[in-house]
């Protein structure tokens, strides 16, 4: 039994990296909140949080689903301690270019776990039912739980 292997997310999310109830002006203002819980969260520094920006510029990290995964440039890993995703739920929605986000989770990866993390983030993500329970859902554990649950398949 090897208890270091965990094929959720459930190691790189906590309960309190999951915040309902927000409300942006604007999809900067999104990037910027979910950047500073990944700093308070101690996963970045806080310069990484513009790297978002302009990585945003570059090309939208909205999903579909009314999902948005904003994370950094390549220029920004130097800022990066530790791997993360922080989860903040806009129940009113964030104009987010081709659509509108109810759920911004923000990334942060050391070296290849984005990879792994945005595949898993995918596969839940891709229920466009569960998404839409999750941008409206007013319990942060049902968030949490969808979010870390370990994936159903079979390796």
């Amino acid at each position: 039994m090897d208890d270091s292997v965990d094929n959720g997310l459930g190691s790189v999310l906590t309960r309190a990296d999951v915040v309902l109830g927000c409300s942006a002006d604007s999809m900067d203002e999104a990037i910027e909140y979910s950047g500073s819980l990944l700093v308070n969260r101690g996963s970045v520094t806080p310069p990484y949080v513009e790297g978002m920006k302009n990585r945003e510029r570059v090309v939208s990290t909205y999903l579909g689903n009314g999902v948005a995964l904003p994370h950094g440039v390549n220029e920004s890993k130097e800022f990066i301690r530790s791997t993360g995703i922080v989860v903040a739920q806009y129940p009113e929605g964030v104009d987010w270019g081709p659509g509108t986000a109810y759920l911004v989770v923000g990334l942060a990866a050391v070296g290849d776990d984005h990879v792994r993390v945005l595949s898993q983030l995918a596969e839940i993500l891709q229920d466009e039912e569960l998404c839409e329970q999750l941008a409206q859902t007013g319990d942060a554990d049902f968030v949490y739980d969808q979010l870390s649950a370990a994936p159903s398949d079979d390796d």
